[in-house]
């Protein structure tokens, strides 16, 4: 299996705005909390010297088989970290609500500069701005654009069902099946069957968010429960193969 969704942070080096200080999530969380499996990390930290750690855990970990690291869209750098590990970027935009900003003309560069360098794209956005990201496939066809988190929807409203809609009619977009923990199942199975329709197995692939979905479930009940919602004939897709092909080496992309 591949968790395509795992952070990891030290306090010592990350501030971590987004934690209160009495949040239980404030303090470390280190690789040795998810043993089995093979791994992609996600940045967690708005820097990119976040990148430069999250690749050097990489290098000592055969389990992690690929980084999302954030650099910011809106001035991409020239230069990467000359490192296969790095597949993908990952670069929330300021009102994860607002569908305009993914289509404003210094963020659509920064997204065709990170699709020309070999990356996947991750998006954090919030059911809204759905219809944005959609035009934003469509403006940069060539872009690998990953929608985190199904979303961040809360039911299969009308809103969500008919971003994702859009999205589906964009072949270049994948939908990661993370982010779920604090759902009812009830609920998860709505949002999991809607998209499952709408994109086919071969466009879905899972991400567990540990350790932000310990605040609801363990890793492993997280793990179980997705696998229980999916049918088996879609398990090799979801849980591998399309992470496999989304977040590639780019010494072995095409």
């Amino acid at each position: 299996m591949i968790d395509a969704h795992v952070h990891v942070w030290d306090l010592t080096r990350r501030r971590l705005p987004w934690l209160a200080p009495d949040h239980p999530l404030r303090r470390n969380f280190t690789l040795s909390g998810v043993a089995d499996g093979q791994l992609v990390l996600v940045q967690a930290d708005a820097d990119p010297a976040e990148v430069v750690d999250l690749l050097a855990l990489a290098e000592q970990s055969p389990a992690v088989v690929g980084v999302v690291g954030w650099f910011d869209l809106l001035d991409f750098p020239d230069r990467l970290p000359d490192d296969p590990l790095l597949v993908g970027v990952r670069s929330p935009p300021v009102d994860q609500t607002d569908p305009d900003l993914l289509t404003a003309p210094a963020h659509v560069r920064g997204v065709r500069a990170a699709a020309d360098a070999g990356l996947a794209i991750d998006l954090l956005l919030r059911p809204s701005a759905l219809i944005g990201a959609a035009r934003l496939a469509s403006a940069v066809p060539d872009a690998r654009l990953v929608l985190d988190h199904l979303g961040n929807p809360t039911a299969a409203t009308a809103e969500w069902r008919s971003g994702m809609q859009a999205l589906a009619e964009c072949p270049n977009v994948t939908v990661k099946l993370s982010g779920t923990a604090h759902l009812a199942t009830d609920d998860l199975r709505a949002l999991v069957d809607v998209a499952l329709e709408l994109f086919g197995s071969e466009r879905l692939l899972f991400g567990s968010d540990w350790p932000v979905c310990t605040l609801a479930a363990t890793r492993a009940e997280v793990i179980r429960r997705t696998t229980a919602l999916l049918p088996p004939a879609t398990h090799n897709d979801v849980f591998r193969g399309t992470a496999q092909r989304i977040y590639r080496s780019r010494e072995t992309a095409p």
